[in-house]
């Protein structure tokens, strides 16, 4: 993701690059797959890499697989323009550490 969306992927808040966003509203995890999801908590957006480059370029599922593979060098589509890079991969690896612990404070 960081390919496309120009933000390391780490634990942490980040503002989304998707939209207008002054407050730190997105953030990555992997769910139960272990599949890295990117997910913006003001409601705007939830997905994967390929949800990311369809919400990005406002295309269909096909259209955003043919753009990945056109990116990576799987394939070869001379009417596709080739996105480079927004930052140098960092190689990070987001994995669970520990149980998440949640805490509420309940009001009258």
């Amino acid at each position: 993701m960081e390919h496309y969306l120009g933000v390391k992927v780490q634990k942490g808040l980040f503002k989304s690059p998707l939209r207008k966003d002054n407050t730190p509203t997105c953030g990555f995890y992997r769910n139960k797959s272990g599949r890295l999801i990117m997910k913006d908590f003001s409601g705007a957006f939830i997905g994967d890499c390929f949800a990311v480059v369809q919400q990005k370029f406002q295309v269909s599922y096909y259209k955003a697989l043919q753009i990945v593979a056109n990116d990576f060098g799987i394939i070869q589509r001379p009417n596709l323009t080739v996105n480079k890079p927004k930052l140098e991969y960092t190689g990070s690896v987001l994995e669970k550490t520990e149980q998440a612990r949640i805490q509420v404070e309940i009001r009258d």
